[in-house]
């Protein structure tokens, strides 16, 4: 047992005739050691006391149940009238859609649950009911989440309850310092918000709160504890899991990055169950959570899907020849990465930084060259003084005139990149446009302030000369709608994260489209020269795998068609120039090139 809370690496106190570990851990030991007749081959009896008794005996409840969901998914056995239910419980400014209702059936019959439904399909309406249907009086619910989901769960109340009963469940901000919060916590109130990083700082006091009361636990953007013991919000969360009377996690993309992101989010829900130690083993997603999900698709929803078009722009020849010396350091740097044969010996730092600067330089060779000369010692000046002569790179140019033929079309624009120096650049190039900005740079606050994300957004929907949106995809991907006023995006670059790109999209395709609309997603990428490789591509093919992935668990259509078009695209590749044309090109450019005559030519 030593030697398996060693491995397992988690935080423990050792002693010759004792272990003290987390619970969460200690489930893990009893499930795998549990068995009697294990047991009795190893020469040894567990012997439960105190409290732990009641706790095992509640850990065994939820096993049995958590396998009986898994073989047989038991909606239909939740024989509750649920809208009457509701109804009682003075829930009567809202109706449940049918989807919801099927949704929140399944969640009633789990202990713990999960709600995979993309946005729009009422995720937080659904999480509210089910707290209302399942909740003691003195129960609390605890909502964990990013900032930009506090709108919906604040006016969630109001939307759903009658007058006097929305008032005495309206939620309380934890926003302040810890003995702010702590005095809040023992207010009385019975519904809190909090954003992921402050619980992590205030952990004792969360914690504290989570063992004195019976509470309600919902993590809204699940996806943001991914990476379990390896962050510290994960870390955090897992190691309160077992202190909740109902957990439950909301995110339209548990997937982001790969099946391993699944892994922690099961393990906080069922800890102890070992599901997630079959994740990461190799069992197929699918598989393993079967029926211990809801997932509403946009199919469900009736929403047309989104038209995707993917736009392939070349590089002026300074871009050209950047790029190419660049890209040779980076795949140098890439190279030794991926021939690692230990871990530690690996420089992530360096091999991420080279995949960032190929991304910028890919789009924006102006901003990256100011860092490329600071750190590439004896960098040729022939190269840097083409490359500012050019100025926008040719994919910023197209994307500028795409724009005006949109806006001169009448139509709202938005467009996303994920640098902010290019937002700036293009905030710059389409300034009569009156653009507003969204990065993590500006702050929430009132929306009649437009140096703030509400101010702005407001401006964008109400003034008719303000025709784009530029926008960061990490700060902005969350908790904005803009699909009354706009219908289509552009997309000057992407990352290889694909919660970016995915939740990015519902910013204007989501439930509330005007009947008729159609969607149009642009997406440009970089065309490279054969033989030199686009970063565009890589992209493209890697968001392909990972929304692919989302797909075959969730079986959802529209990821379905989203992989589609990603596999589907053109590649971003000029097989009229091949590798030695750049060679040459770069050695003009550095004024290494030998001269010739033009008989030589002809």
């Amino acid at each position: 047992m030593k030697a398996k809370a060693i491995a397992d690496d988690v935080e423990i106190a050792l002693s010759d005739r004792s272990i003290e570990a987390p619970w969460p851990f200690v489930l893990n030991v009893v499930r795998e050691y549990g068995n009697k007749t294990q047991q009795a081959a190893l020469n040894f009896r567990f012997k439960p006391t105190a409290s732990s008794a009641d706790r095992l005996s509640q850990f065994m409840d939820e096993l049995k149940s958590t396998r009986l969901a898994r073989s047989a998914p038991a909606a239909n056995s939740i024989l509750v009238d649920i809208e009457s239910s509701l109804r009682q419980l003075g829930f009567t400014r809202r109706s449940l859609k049918p989807f919801q209702v099927r949704d929140l059936r399944q969640l009633l019959f789990l202990k713990h649950g999960a709600n995979f439904s993309v946005p729009g399909a009422g995720k937080t309406t659904v999480t509210f009911a089910l707290h209302l249907l399942i909740a003691a009086s003195e129960t609390t619910l605890f909502v964990v989440g990013p900032k930009s989901s506090f709108a919906a769960w604040r006016a969630v109340a109001g939307e759903c309850l009658e007058g006097d009963l929305a008032e005495s469940e309206q939620f309380v901000v934890l926003d302040g310092d810890r003995h702010k919060n702590g005095q809040l916590l023992a207010s009385g109130a019975r519904r809190f918000l909090i954003t992921y990083d402050l619980a992590v700082r205030q952990a004792d006091i969360i914690a504290s709160f989570l063992a004195r009361r019976p509470v309600h636990l919902v993590l809204d953007e699940a996806h943001r504890m991914k990476a379990g013991l390896g962050s510290q919000r994960g870390a955090f969360l897992l190691n309160v899991a077992t202190l909740p009377v109902r957990r439950d996690i909301l995110t339209g993309t548990p997937m982001p990055q790969g099946a391993a992101d699944l892994a922690a989010q099961l393990a906080f829900l069922w800890p102890g169950q070992g599901l997630d130690l079959q994740i990461t083993r190799g069992a197929a997603p699918r598989e393993v959570s079967k029926s211990l999900y809801v997932r509403t698709t946009k199919s469900e929803l009736g929403i047309p899907p989104a038209r995707r078009h993917y736009i392939q722009v070349g590089m002026a020849s300074g871009h050209l020849a950047l790029y190419s010396v660049i890209r040779n350091e980076a795949l140098r740097q890439l190279t030794l990465v991926a021939g690692a044969k230990d871990v530690s010996q690996i420089d992530f730092l360096s091999a991420r930084k080279s995949v960032m600067r190929l991304l910028q330089l890919s789009t924006n060779p102006l901003l990256a060259l100011q860092g490329i000369a600071k750190d590439t010692i004896g960098f040729n000046s022939g190269i840097a003084s083409q490359v500012l002569a050019e100025g926008p790179s040719e994919k910023m140019r197209a994307v500028e005139a795409h724009v005006r033929s949109l806006a001169d079309g009448g139509k709202k624009v938005l467009i996303w990149t994920i640098f902010t120096d290019s937002l700036l650049e293009l905030e710059r190039m389409l300034a009569d446009l009156n653009p507003v900005t969204l990065f993590g740079g500006v702050p929430s606050g009132p929306d009649t302030d437009l140096a703030t994300r509400e101010g702005r957004i407001r401006r964008f929907h109400e003034d008719p000369e303000c025709r784009v949106v530029i926008a960061n995809p990490a700060a902005a991907g969350e908790g904005i709608s803009l699909h009354k006023v706009c219908h289509d995006a552009i997309y000057l670059d992407r990352s290889y994260v694909s919660t970016h790109y995915l939740q990015s999209i519902d910013r204007i395709h989501r439930l509330g489209l005007p009947e008729g609309t159609e969607t149009n997603i642009y997406i440009y990428q970089t065309k490279a020269p054969a033989g030199l490789g686009s970063i565009d591509f890589s992209v493209s093919r890697r968001l392909a795998t990972k929304i692919r992935s989302m797909q075959q668990l969730l079986d959802d259509p529209d990821l379905h068609k989203i992989a589609l078009d990603e596999e589907e695209a053109d590649d971003p590749i000029d097989f009229s120039m091949d590798l030695q044309d750049l060679v040459d090109l770069v050695e003009e450019l550095e004024g290494t090139a030998r001269s010739f005559t033009e008989t030589e030519e002809l």
